[in-house]
């Protein structure tokens, strides 16, 4: 018999197979120098590989988060 896509997503191997591409991706990411998501208080922060910090302004539209003094 079929399972649903939600039975499917709860099973041991799913989950198995789901953490170790997130762990995959994280890697890359680390990598690449991209920065990760961190949520400090409710505020969301980028956190870079070289441990520096800078608070995401949710505020601003990405077009001009684009335009902003990185200085």
């Amino acid at each position: 018999m079929a399972q649903s896509v939600l039975q499917l997503t709860q099973t041991p191997a799913f989950k198995r197979r789901l953490e170790a591409r997130f762990a995959k991706i994280a890697a890359e990411r680390d990598r690449l120098g991209l920065p990760k998501a961190v949520i400090v208080d409710e505020v969301v922060y980028r956190q870079f590989p070289d441990e520096s910090v800078e608070r995401v302004d949710v505020q601003k539209a990405p077009h001009e988060a684009k335009d902003r003094d990185p200085g």
